[in-house]
């Protein structure tokens, strides 16, 4: 029994390690990989009850996968002496090849009660292609997503704060090598 227990605690503790520590300071990939850097943040009436969902699939290959923001608990922390952004800094490892970010679903609710069971989910179809090489790190900028009356996702380049973020809480210094190629565009929702 008691090994049972510090089994748990150890895979616990192995859950809450950092991106600064699984990166230990460099954007270097794995060999036969790439990064896609890119931020999910918001503006809405109720943070605490917004969450979002990005889709990215593989071109050319059958690679998928989903990455998340709780707008309630992720932050973007910026440069010293920026405001913070509501939302979550993203590091996708990929291998090499085209992608795209699909699509993304963001859940709201139009009041600021945590128990309201008055929830609203849209829909946004993005369709936007990337490409990542073998040992590259690719910064595609901001998903920002207004969920309020008329939601829509803006992409656009949050390169100043994105990089303060990856000095101040990834740390990670050098940022030198990251080809910076924003995503651009405007998505209405659709439900």
């Amino acid at each position: 029994m008691r090994r049972l227990l510090l089994l748990c605690v150890i895979v616990l503790l192995a859950g809450c390690t950092t991106m600064a520590d699984q990166l230990h300071g460099s954007l270097k990939p794995p060999p036969g990989q790439g990064y896609a850097i890119f931020s999910m943040t918001v503006r809405t009436f109720t943070p605490d009850s917004a969450s979002a969902n990005l889709n990215w699939r593989g071109l050319d290959n059958s690679r998928h996968g989903t990455v998340w923001a709780s707008f309630n608990t992720d932050t973007v922390f910026g440069e010293e002496g920026m405001s913070p952004a509501e939302g979550k800094l993203q590091l996708v490892a990929l291998p090499p090849g085209r992608y795209e970010l699909q699509d993304a679903w963001g859940q709201w609710s139009d009041d600021d009660l945590w128990w309201s069971s008055y929830h609203r989910v849209t829909h946004f179809a993005l369709n936007k292609p990337f490409d990542i090489r073998e040992g590259e790190t690719v910064y595609l900028g901001e998903v920002w997503f207004d969920l309020n009356y008329r939601p829509e996702v803006e992409l656009r380049d949050a390169q100043r704060r994105d990089f303060g973020h990856m000095r101040r809480v990834w740390k990670v210094n050098d940022l030198s090598s990251i080809a910076i190629r924003p995503l651009t565009g405007r998505v209405n929702g659709g439900y």
